[in-house]
């Protein structure tokens, strides 16, 4: 049996996931744009990596969205049957 509680703990663990996730991703440019910039090298660092750096937060937004979709379609599934029997 799936209480609304659980439901709401999981879309809370899910959040704080991703926000660290997000966090990280972001910082990752601003790391390299500081080394870049500290060596007289200017923005062409950042430039060249934005491709794989794009990608990789259109597959964490992409992640985000199925996990957040999987836990709506369950709470909907948990408010049909609030007794557990399905």
């Amino acid at each position: 049996m799936k209480s609304i509680s659980s439901i709401k703990t999981k879309k809370k663990i899910l959040f704080k996931r991703f926000t660290v996730g997000y966090i990280s991703l972001l910082s990752l440019p601003l790391l390299i744009l500081g080394f870049s910039l500290a060596q007289g090298a200017g923005w062409k660092p950042v430039l060249v990596g934005s491709p794989a750096f794009l990608t990789l937060l259109g597959a964490a937004t992409y992640q985000f969205i199925k996990e957040l979709r999987a836990l709506k379609r369950e709470e909907k599934a948990a408010d049909k049957s609030p007794n557990g029997n399905g």
